[in-house]
């Protein structure tokens, strides 16, 4: 049985439009500009720690609430916020009927992200998960990817499919998968190259199903 393993923030779930919102509210909740909101969210959408994130937006704006409050909202509430597309649902549906095993596998804290996996309904559509603060190990590592296959039951072999290049596409392909990188940009021929670009998760499903 070939597995398919998926990336979740910015593959599965729409985790910018759902940072965006969090941050409009957040500004309107302490009395911050509509532009300051928009810089918020342009920062939570930078692939860094959101703990380094929020300590400089509690200083920068100097809040009287500690980072660590915030950080926790912000956890709390995106699982309410992400939303996944109707198109990449029913391509999940095809492949599995197609005999395919489905996994996650994503960086980030267990509470949120299963949390985002099971409000969306994707814990109905896949085999299994693993998030990383759970196993100490984050994408690139490929015990993420070990240990993924290790709870769905099946070999090591098939597809990493994600939108970033450096975790999902190089770690994939250092666990000895085929990489299917999220993308509208051109396929990149630097030192990490996807084996394929696909702009939505329903499009690369239907390139494994050919």
């Amino acid at each position: 049985m070939p597995l398919a393993i998926f990336d979740l923030d910015g593959t599965l779930v729409d985790q910018e439009s759902a940072a965006r919102e969090w941050a409009q509210g957040f500004a309107e909740t302490w009395l911050l500009s509509a532009r300051d909101g928009e810089g918020i969210a342009l920062a939570l959408a930078a692939r860094r720690p959101k703990g380094e994130v929020f300590a400089e937006l509690v200083q920068s704006f100097e809040l009287p609430v500690a980072s660590a409050v915030v950080w926790d909202d912000y956890r709390a509430r995106m699982p309410s916020l992400v939303r996944t597309s109707d198109e990449d649902r029913a391509a999940l549906r095809d492949l599995r009927r197609a005999g395919w095993a489905l996994g996650i596998a994503t960086n980030g804290m267990v509470d949120n992200q299963v949390g985002k996996i099971t409000s969306t309904g994707l814990s109905e559509l896949v085999d299994g998960w693993v998030v990383s603060s759970e196993i100490d190990a984050r994408k690139p590592d490929p015990k993420i990817f070990q240990e993924l296959a290790r709870r769905v039951g099946v070999p090591l072999a098939g597809w990493m499919v994600g939108d970033s290049l450096e975790m999902d596409v190089a770690g994939g392909a250092g666990a000895g998968l085929m990489t299917a990188w999220i993308s509208s940009s051109p396929t990149p021929t630097g030192e990490v190259v996807p084996t394929i670009t696909a702009p939505t998760v329903a499009d690369a499903v239907h390139h494994l199903l050919a």
